[in-house]
């Protein structure tokens, strides 16, 4: 009797077409898959074959269920193109993967509903873990999140109440030092400029830029939160709003490295010289800050480091080790030729 590649009702290949066309029973091939070490080498080579024969893909979610454990571990991003997510990715996966976990990654598009939907059904996958880049979550994401009784970690920032852990910088702190470095340079008339960002990494932006502002003695009236994307074209399209509504600005702060670039171009297009006319500081110390014209100044956010702490987190936690928490990560300024 042949054996074809497509089932009837899913279309998915079953373990036990794979055990009938290698001759051995379904036992013998999850064991093969499973613990390779535990079957001769020439058995392991004639179930790989059919393996490979009939394209079978095995059930994760299945044998998650089955094994009351699981291997996946999911990250809940607001958006894909947020600040520092490939790093904290890239950091992630340079902890957890070599442990066997791999990541399945979601996109929350900024709305909490959605977060909360998205880990609903991901949470059904019997999850090892999850890393959420937010510390805003409705309550109906925390109980879940508590009631499935996994590690979680939520990254970016600091939160004083948070589901289970938290690793992250201080952006309040980061944003005074930033803001402080302007005022100590002699620049009287600061803007700051913020687009669609998370509200939480906003609402601590606009607290330590009050904060260096108030104790100069300071108006910290010059803000401009756009709607568009914290991108290139958002900064160089806020620029001009900058200048006519104040056009005595001699210094700009901008909340992130592609903000403050795009005013860069725009300052270029404009003839406004910089740092003379006027200075521009990032956030976020991105490889594009190192290359522009003039170099942006701009604080080091240790992305990458806060991934491989939370890697390293979830790890002790899945192991059954104490996880003891650094606290806030360092962020330092980069200082540049922009101010």
């Amino acid at each position: 009797m042949s054996i074809g590649k497509k089932r009837r009702s899913t279309g998915r290949v079953t373990l036990a077409e794979v055990a009938q066309l290698a001759g051995v029973g379904t036992m013998t091939v999850s064991r093969a898959l499973r613990t390779p070490e535990q079957v001769s080498d020439k058995l392991r080579e004639k179930i790989e074959a059919a393996v490979n024969e009939l394209g079978y893909l095995p059930n994760l979610a299945a044998s998650s269920l089955a094994s009351a454990s699981s291997y996946t571990i999911a990250m809940v991003v607001p958006s894909f193109s947020e600040s520092g997510c490939a790093e904290m990715f890239a950091g992630l996966q340079q902890v957890l993967q070599p442990a066997g976990y791999q990541i399945m990654l979601a996109e929350s598009q900024h709305y909490p509903e959605r977060e909360e939907k998205l880990l609903t059904t991901l949470l059904s996958y019997n999850l090892a873990a999850a890393v959420l880049l937010s510390v805003e979550h409705s309550p109906t994401t925390r109980q879940a999140l508590q009631a499935a009784n996994i590690p979680v970690v939520e990254i970016g920032a600091l939160r004083d109440d948070p589901i289970d852990i938290t690793i992250g910088i201080d952006y309040v702190a980061a944003m005074y030092q930033l803001t402080h470095t302007l005022i100590a340079g002699g620049y009287q008339n600061i803007g700051l400029l913020c687009a669609n960002q998370e509200q939480w990494i906003f609402r601590q932006h606009l607290q330590g830029w009050h904060q260096a502002l108030l104790r100069s003695h300071m108006s910290p009236h010059r803000v401009i939160n756009a709607a568009q994307p914290a991108s290139f074209a958002t900064g160089a399209q806020q620029l001009p709003e900058f200048l006519l509504a104040w056009p005595e600005l001699d210094a700009l702060v901008c909340a992130s490295d592609e903000l403050a670039c795009g005013a860069l171009y725009e300052c270029q297009r404009r003839h406004v010289k910089v740092p003379e006319q006027l200075a521009v500081v990032g956030f976020g110390n991105s490889e594009v800050s190192r290359v522009c014209q003039p170099p942006l100044t701009t604080m080091t956010v240790p992305h990458r480091e806060i991934g491989i702490q939370a890697g390293q987190a979830l790890l002790a936690r899945l192991d059954g080790r104490e996880w003891c928490a650094a606290g806030s990560l360092p962020s330092t300024l980069c200082r540049r030729d922009s101010c």
